[in-house]
């Protein structure tokens, strides 16, 4: 993976951003180039094991695991589109919080290609999928996930490096909402030919925001130097963790309140059995870290910030857990886990963490 990623820079950028490195080689570079290149091909190692893991689930229950693995490719394509969501609100509104995130920011929008390439067997096994076609059928599906991808390449070509105008920056935005949105109705809700409700898609799309920004700002804090406007990185996590509440907590009191109408009755079979527990684990490791950022101690220091962000970026985890495993057994389960633990390990080997990963202090910050 260590040696594929220059090539993969070049076809994500077109040549361009690296986060993270710097011109001058000297002996002490070229050892921490070593050691990350060790580490490189041990994320790989760990990668192709479990991707490997997730394809052979796929053989003992191709629907099952399939709906699995695409719970999986759509939690890594998050990160993408989230990112470049991120990167054109940047160009639209500057602020302290760009000054930290953009490096990651861009770092992150390359996965495009990587979450492109999970995208394959989800491509040529949608006809386990979706049994009886999605709307409008398979051919429509893949067409539609085909161009979504040749979308986020324009997008990232445009947004990395800042030199797009702000024209371009709002017609990307008004693409990645209408097109993330038609991709959650096509990726999950027609699943479900009785499954119609107008506040899904957002939901789907905060989520995926959610998921990007809590990746990006892992990987900002864990690299030095350490950000100047750590308050304004957790406040944004914060406002991002309050929307994701409301649009979450509406479903599930309609549940409560027995007067969800039939049509959604998805929501329903996700709040029976364990799935009780899951959702309450979810609300634990999103509520939880939402309540400690509403302290100014917890969002101005980098440490705390980044002990409240990972336990978030688990529960979004489990939030993909909950749309896609219900119904298709421990097939799609086994499946899920392995293919998103193998999409880690090649994600993280792009984005190379490398020998700057480190624990973030507890000073606060601005």
């Amino acid at each position: 993976m260590t040696f594929v990623r220059p090539l993969a820079r070049h076809l994500a950028f077109g040549g361009g951003a690296r986060y993270g490195h710097t011109g001058t080689v000297t002996g002490e570079t070229l050892f921490m180039r070593f050691v990350e290149m060790v580490r490189g091909i041990g994320l790989g190692g760990v990668g192709l094991v479990c991707t490997l893991a997730a394809l052979i689930c796929l053989f003992l229950d191709p629907h099952a695991a399939l709906m699995g693995w695409l719970a999986a490719a759509v939690f890594l394509q998050a990160v993408p589109f989230g990112a470049l969501v991120l990167l054109a609100v940047m160009r639209l509104a500057h602020g302290k919080w760009e000054t930290d995130l953009r490096g990651a920011t861009e770092a992150a929008a390359g996965v495009w290609f990587l979450s492109a390439l999970t995208f394959i067997p989800v491509l040529v096994g949608s006809g386990f999928i979706f049994e009886g076609g999605p709307w409008g059928g398979i051919v429509p599906f893949v067409a539609g996930t085909i161009l979504w991808f040749i979308m986020l390449a324009a997008i990232a070509r445009s947004q990395v490096g800042g030199r797009c105008s702000k024209g371009a920056s709002v017609i990307a935005l008004i693409v990645l909402v209408l097109g993330g949105s038609l991709l959650a109705v096509d990726w999950f809700m027609s699943l479900e030919v009785e499954f119609q409700t107008s506040g899904y898609t957002l939901q789907v799309l905060l989520l995926e925001i959610c998921v990007a920004y809590l990746a990006i700002l892992l990987l900002r804090l864990t690299r030095r130097p350490e950000p100047q406007y750590t308050g304004a990185l957790g406040a944004v996590l914060l406002l991002c963790l309050m929307l994701w509440f409301l649009f979450q907590f509406l479903p599930h009191l309609l549940i409560w309140a027995d007067i969800l109408p039939d049509s959604a009755g998805w929501y329903a079979v996700r709040a029976e059995g364990i799935w009780v527990w899951i959702v309450a684990a979810i609300g634990i490791l999103g509520i939880g870290p939402m309540l400690a950022l509403l302290l100014p101690q917890v969002r101005r220091s980098p440490r705390a910030l980044a002990l409240a962000g990972f336990p978030a970026l688990v529960g979004k985890g489990l939030e993909f857990v909950w749309f896609a495993v219900p119904g298709n057994g421990l097939p799609a389960l086994l499946a899920y886990l392995f293919a998103l633990c193998g999409f880690g390990c090649f994600a993280a080997s792009y984005l190379a963490p490398g020998t700057a990963w480190y624990l973030p202090k507890g000073k606060a910050a601005v």
